[in-house]
């Protein structure tokens, strides 16, 4: 359970960059992570969450990926503590989160296929203002496709500038929410 503590903070990250419809990148697909992390009395977080791209983020995947890959939709199970999430939170600095597995669904030749990847994304915070100023994904490990691929569909996600950029902007939409030390 360790493993799994901070991730939730990256869930409701990507929950909130999701639920917006004004936001590129990502919509939240089969999401239970949002009502539970919203309720302040939940100390145990337990949820499922997912998300699938946007059209012009399937475009940039397929364009990238030579026409192999058109798609891909992603869900995961979480747990955390809460008061172990907002301690790392208040410590600021780069918050590391430890790997989570994600388990997704893949379109290569209008075939879904299932993949999995590991996900360690590391959040930058600043101490003096406590806002993100920028996130990694840190996906790597990517299984169920083959090498090239594996590594060109990982290297997309994690050097898309809009997926990134709406985790720190929803990251910033969380910050000012968490109860103070």
């Amino acid at each position: 359970m360790a493993r799994t503590i901070p991730f939730i903070f990256v869930a409701g990250w990507l929950i909130l960059l999701t639920s917006a419809p004004v936001r590129a990148g990502v919509t939240l697909d089969g999401d239970t992570c949002r009502q539970v992390f919203d309720n302040p009395r939940a100390e145990h977080i337990a949820c499922r969450t997912g998300f699938r791209l946007d059209a012009a983020t399937r475009a940039r995947l397929e364009s990238s990926s030579f026409g192999l890959v058109s798609d891909i939709s992603c869900a995961a199970e979480l747990t955390a503590d809460r008061s172990e999430v907002i301690s790392r939170v208040h410590a600021g600095g780069d918050v590391a989160l430890p790997q989570q597995e994600v388990r997704c669904k893949l379109v290569s030749g209008g075939d879904p296929l299932p993949v999995r990847f590991h996900l360690a994304p590391v959040v930058r915070i600043d101490k003096k203002t406590r806002r993100a100023v920028d996130a990694r994904l840190g996906i790597r490990d990517l299984t169920g496709i083959p090498e090239p691929l594996a590594t060109a569909v990982a290297e997309f996600l994690n050097a898309e500038p809009t997926l990134r950029k709406s985790l720190v902007q929803a990251a910033n939409e969380i910050l000012p929410n968490l109860p103070p030390r």
